[in-house]
């Protein structure tokens, strides 16, 4: 299992922690960021309000309140394997940033629902995000 962030009363949290079923034990994992297998690596945000989506031997994060503070939701990629963190470049109508949404996996798309914007508004919209192509779209429902 995989916690990410979160916050205390001290503010947001930015470390990765990783529990062993097998061994029951935690560990703390690395939140390095990698844009590039040459580039530096950064931090990951501090955030709370974000998802974590299980995807293959990676687990997705998506979206959540940064103090950052983005226009737009982003997917990091966590490699369960490596401990490593990498960007998805999406493409796209990439949703507004948002915290307290919800996102499930259904095959190779991500769903995501509401949450709220960095103004602290309502959100009531659905998107989804093909996890083959890297590509946000708008969800029409009724």
């Amino acid at each position: 299992m995989v916690v990410v962030g979160g916050e205390t009363g001290h503010g947001l949290l930015d470390d990765v922690q990783v529990l062993d079923f097998e061994k029951f034990s935690w560990t703390i994992a690395s939140s390095k960021l990698y844009l590039s297998p040459t580039s530096l690596p950064l931090k990951i945000p501090a955030c709370k309000g974000h998802c974590l989506v299980s995807w293959g031997k990676k687990a997705l994060l998506i979206g959540g309140r940064t103090d950052q503070g983005n226009d737009r939701v982003s997917v990091l990629a966590f490699d369960t394997e490596t401990e490593c963190w990498s960007l998805i470049e999406a493409k796209g109508e990439i949703p507004v940033a948002r915290s307290g949404h919800t996102v499930i996996r259904a095959g190779p798309k991500l769903i995501l629902f509401g949450g709220e914007d960095a103004k602290r508004r309502k959100l009531n919209d659905l998107h989804t995000f093909d996890l083959k192509s890297l590509i946000w779209l708008p969800a029409q429902c009724t």
